[in-house]
């Protein structure tokens, strides 16, 4: 049986930061209230239908370091571009203004991968690495 697999895309609207955010700013490190980016995070969860620890963030720095995730995080995972996991039920988010996010699965095997896929992190190999890891796995 193939692993049910959803990719969720997110706009600007319905969350709670204030301009020039948007209200649905996600992003931590771009000046917004903490409180409002972590409400909005929370909101996010709940729609999903996830706990917040099992949507996983990372903090992301426009490398090739790839992380692979094997339980629920309170924190976003540290330095890291890309995300890969086999455990059904953790959700992997990236964040992305001019960079390209990438969501990719293997449906068979179960895995899947959030990559976050800017100039420099492609240039210098961010998705042959990603690959990699989900063959892993």
């Amino acid at each position: 049986m193939t692993a049910r697999v959803r990719r969720v895309v997110t706009s600007r609207a319905g969350g709670v930061s204030a301009e020039p955010y948007g209200s649905f700013n996600l992003g931590d490190h771009v000046g917004d209230d903490p409180a409002s980016v972590e409400s909005n995070r929370k909101r996010l969860a709940q729609q999903i239908g996830v706990a917040s620890d099992h949507l996983i963030w990372m903090e992301q720095i426009h490398s090739r370091t790839v992380t692979v995730v094997t339980e629920p995080q309170d924190e976003p995972v540290e330095a890291t571009d890309a995300l890969v996991t086999k455990v059904p039920g953790l959700a992997l988010a990236t964040l992305s203004a001019d960079c390209v996010p990438l969501l990719l699965s293997d449906d068979e095997a179960g895995v899947i991968a959030a990559a976050h896929a800017g100039r420099v992190g492609a240039r210098i190999g961010i998705v042959p690495r990603v690959l990699e890891a989900m063959v892993r796995q």
